[in-house]
């Protein structure tokens, strides 16, 4: 399930960097909002990579047929998402009989499968490092998210000039100009290892079913 996930990655990633080659004989403005440009296709790129990690990661895992009994403790809190949305939802009256119900559900052995369009592990960062930390915490994944500390710094300096370039509080331009073209080629080097790793460590994560049991 994972090599399409890697090679559509490559794909993007390639086009940024021949977006970026062809950007070559520009000077001035042109050149500064082409590269801050660049942080938005990297930013598509890079948030592209950790939605569908999610997604094939959840497909891969329903394939397995777990029960949900027997299922890691942090994994459970993502298999049982719609429980814990009714177990917050439920009224006063109702309150114990959601309880009783959950904890049933959670020690069951109803086979394990959730859509692959539940929303995964959020924080509210906006997909910032504070974020695929939280991912690695719910899938039960005990590594950091990242080859180098200094990739963490680099995540949230691309959600950020995305940001700000994306709600008008920064032109391309503005952000491009903090830059030159050889630290702009590092950072599309730097994020794309950072997709290349998630899709490697959650390809080896989802194969193992033993990874995904108490």
């Amino acid at each position: 399930m994972f090599p399409p996930l890697q090679a559509e990655v490559d794909a993007r990633f390639e086009s940024v960097e021949a977006f970026f080659r062809a950007t070559r004989a520009l000077r001035g403005d042109p050149a500064a909002a082409a590269r801050g440009l660049v942080f938005v296709q990297v930013y598509g790129a890079y948030e592209f990579t950790v939605k569908e990690v999610i997604r094939v990661a959840i497909e891969s895992i329903n394939a397995h047929n777990h029960r949900i009994g027997d299922m890691s403790p942090s994994l459970i809190t993502l298999f049982l998402d719609r429980e814990f949305r009714s177990l917050r939802d439920a009224g006063r009256s109702s309150i114990w009989e959601s309880r009783l119900a959950f904890v049933s559900k959670a020690f069951s052995n109803d086979v394990a499968v959730i859509p692959s369009t539940t929303k995964g592990p959020h924080d509210g960062s906006h997909y910032r490092y504070s974020q695929l930390e939280l991912m690695f915490q719910v899938f039960g994944i005990s590594r950091l998210p990242v080859r180098r500390r200094t990739h963490r710094f680099r995540i949230n300096e691309v959600v950020r000039h995305r940001n700000e370039i994306s709600h008008g509080n920064e032109t391309p331009e503005t952000a491009g100009r903090t830059y030159t073209s050889a630290e702009v080629r590092k950072m599309i080097r730097q994020m794309r290892s950072v997709c290349n790793l998630l899709v490697s460590v959650f390809d080896g994560f989802c194969s193992d079913r033993n990874r995904h049991r108490r």
